[in-house]
């Protein structure tokens, strides 16, 4: 594990950290590709708008914990919409961004990479901006390679969030998503695993497991019989253990929405 290379999330300004606005004026993310003449040209990923889950008699001077899903495989933002229901119809406000209309765009090189930071950031702005939301209280979820991408960025961005959840998506393993280890070990985490799951296999996830474990990880693992398929069982825990860390952490008054 190199712990000295730094990730390019990591290297965000303080400024954004504090605003958890966007990067850029235009949501999406500049990468680089060759042209036919051998000339690299500038590609901008753009990311879409937000799919937005409203909770059932939502209350405007309620500050609600915000749930950020990152779809999994072959499926899109809407997503959000089938999940969310069935986690909670009350207790949270849920946004889903995207990067891209293809079922990968959750893909870890680095242009999406930035993309896909940019667009939780983006999302939880547009967010924050419609509804009363307490920013103490972010969660950043994910299915399949959704949630791999969320623990990418909220490994590397760990002060934007209070707790990462991933629902059959193993740890990224290319470039360096441990490199700010020792801030986010402190991060909350909630790692599901159906037994028959078909990409991500039981021997690849005790070996992740003991990585986290000499790095000083503190998380909640579950796992539950089946394949890939999401039970309400699981997004019960889920449910439950996301409200538990909102009742154990008192946060300051946030501002309104506007």
């Amino acid at each position: 594990m190199n712990r000295i290379k730094i990730s390019p999330l990591a290297m965000a300004s303080n400024q954004e950290i504090r605003t958890l606005g966007p990067i850029a004026s235009q949501r999406g993310k500049v990468g680089r590709q060759d042209n036919a003449d051998g000339q690299s040209s500038t590609v901008l990923r753009r990311s879409q708008d937000p799919s937005v889950f409203v909770p059932m008699h939502y209350e405007r001077n309620y500050a609600y914990p915000l749930i950020v899903w990152l779809h999994a495989d072959q499926q899109n933002a809407s997503e959000v919409h089938e999940i969310m229901p069935r986690v909670s119809m009350r207790n949270y406000v849920a946004v889903a961004p995207t990067i891209a209309s293809t079922d990968e765009a959750w893909t870890q090189d680095n242009p999406s990479i930035y993309a896909a930071h940019d667009a939780v950031v983006g999302a939880v702005a547009e967010a924050r901006s419609r509804f009363n939301i307490n920013p103490q209280r972010i969660f950043l979820a994910g299915g399949g390679a959704g949630a791999t991408m969320a623990f990418r960025v909220a490994l590397e961005r760990p002060e934007l969030f209070a707790g990462v959840l991933a629902i059959n998506g193993p740890l990224p393993v290319t470039g360096t998503p441990l490199c700010r280890w020792d801030h986010s070990r402190k991060l909350p985490v909630f790692w599901a695993h159906c037994r028959k799951s078909t990409h991500f296999q039981q021997q690849q996830l005790c070996e992740q497991l003991r990585l986290l474990h000499i790095a000083g990880f503190s998380l909640t693992l579950r796992q539950y019989p089946g394949d890939d398929q999401i039970s309400d069982a699981l997004l019960g825990d889920v449910n439950r253990w996301v409200m538990e860390n909102v009742n154990s952490k008192p946060g300051s008054k946030p501002p309104r929405a506007k």
